[in-house]
Parts: C-alpha cells; sequence; structure tokens
C-alpha cells in the first residue's frame, strides 16, 4: 500500500511526522535516511487477536484505524522492561494510570484515530468480541545510514 499513489498523501503525513517525533525526542538524524518502510491494510475479525510483537529493524510504527466497533479488537502498549516484568509487584487495577502500571489499554479508539510509538513499544490487539470486524492500516518507518 506504501507505494500506492492514491495513498501517497498518507504515507507522507506518517513519515513526516514520526521524524518529527524522534527529533523531539532526542535522537539526531542527519546521518540517516528515514522512509517508510511499511504500510498494510489489517482486519481483525470476531474471535481474532494479534499477540503482542515489536518490530526489528524499525524505528517508528503507526495504526490508522478505520473501523472500530464496540467490544472490537483494540490495542495494548506493554512495558519494554524486561527487568521491570521479571521483578515487577502487582499493581492497582482501578482503571487508573500508574507509573508503575505494566500495561496502557485503548479501549476507546474511534474511527479516524492515528496511533504513532517507537518501535521498540511491545504492542498488541486484543481479541474482537464483535461480529464487526476491527479495520486498520499499519505502518512503519525505518531509518538506513546515508552513504555519501
Amino acid at each position: 500500500m506504501g507505494n500506492d499513489p492514491e495513498l501517497q498523501f498518507l504515507s507522507d503525513f506518517f513519515g513526516q511526522t514520526t521524524t518529527n517525533i524522534l527529533k523531539s525526542q532526542g535522537y539526531v538524524l542527519d546521518p540517516y535516511e528515514l522512509r517508510v518502510s511499511g504500510m498494510w491494510a489489517q482486519e481483525i475479525g470476531q474471535g481474532g487477536m494479534h499477540e503482542s510483537h515489536v518490530h526489528a529493524n524499525t524505528q517508528m510504527c503507526g495504526f490508522f484505524f478505520l473501523q472500530t466497533p464496540e467490544w472490537g479488537a483494540y490495542p495494548i502498549f506493554s512495558d519494554p522492561r524486561p527487568g521491570k516484568v521479571m521483578s515487577d509487584f502487582w499493581t492497582k487495577q482501578d482503571g487508573n494510570l500508574y507509573l508503575a502500571s505494566p500495561q496502557i489499554h485503548f479501549s476507546n479508539i474511534l474511527p479516524g484515530t492515528f496511533m504513532l510509538f517507537n518501535a521498540w513499544l511491545p504492542h498488541q490487539l486484543t481479541i474482537n468480541q464483535n461480529t464487526e470486524p476491527t479495520k486498520f492500516i499499519h505502518f512503519t518507518l525505518s531509518a538506513r545510514e546515508k552513504t555519501n
């Protein structure tokens, strides 16, 4: 989908916005060429899900949600620090977000929502409990050293 001329505006938006995010995080990007390395549509039907994962050799990821039915699949982001996961305490389960929270749930996603995040952040989509599918476009942005 990344090469589809009709979707170039979406690829350009993702590429420029994630580049700005990386710069604001303090990364020095001058020695690199950044490019949208992946752009694909996903549909998670009833009973489907997407297990927790990260994207290797990629710096940024994103979701653009097209269809988000009630009780449909939604993203969860997990703490990326393996040492914390291995030695963590139980955390409060009162619906609030704390510094100690091991996961962040986004169960209130609406169509048109754009989510951008570092590729090293483990992410997953929950089980879709609706008969209607959750539909979204998934993006990845990769860097490679400039050759001059």
